[in-house]
């Protein structure tokens, strides 16, 4: 179910509400149960080292390909490893969120009092 959840940019505490309004902008809050996403300053700073992780998945392979399907030069592994990740770029900025997100509410579940807080707001929208 979280693996559903993860795959399809869903909400971490209720795993129903989109984490995404439109490429590149984030929901606030969760449309669905209210829950505030950035639960602190600096909180998606952890997310960088997940999309960090996720590049070198990426990376790798195309290296491996490039190395077994041609001799290419030192240029041409750097600008070849650019190239594949620009591209994913901003599959590995969405999902570095989502899979950050789900990770910290593995971790650390939402207390009471925030769903109080979240419940509030959504009763206020």
């Amino acid at each position: 179910m979280r693996l559903t959840a993860i795959l399809k940019l869903k909400c971490p505490h209720c795993l129903n509400g989109s984490v995404f309004r439109k490429p590149l902008k984030m929901n606030p809050d969760c449309p669905h149960c209210g829950v505030h996403f950035e639960r602190e300053e600096g909180y998606f700073m952890m997310s960088v080292f997940v999309g960090y992780v996720m590049s070198f998945f990426i990376a790798v392979p195309t290296l491996i390909i490039m190395y077994l399907t041609m001799e290419p030069t030192i240029w041409e592994y750097v600008f070849g490893a650019l190239f594949v990740l620009l591209i994913f770029s901003p599959l590995v900025f969405h999902y570095a969120r989502v899979v950050w997100m789900h990770i910290d509410e593995l971790l650390d579940p939402r207390r009471p009092d925030e769903l109080e807080k979240a419940a509030a707001r959504k009763k206020a929208a």
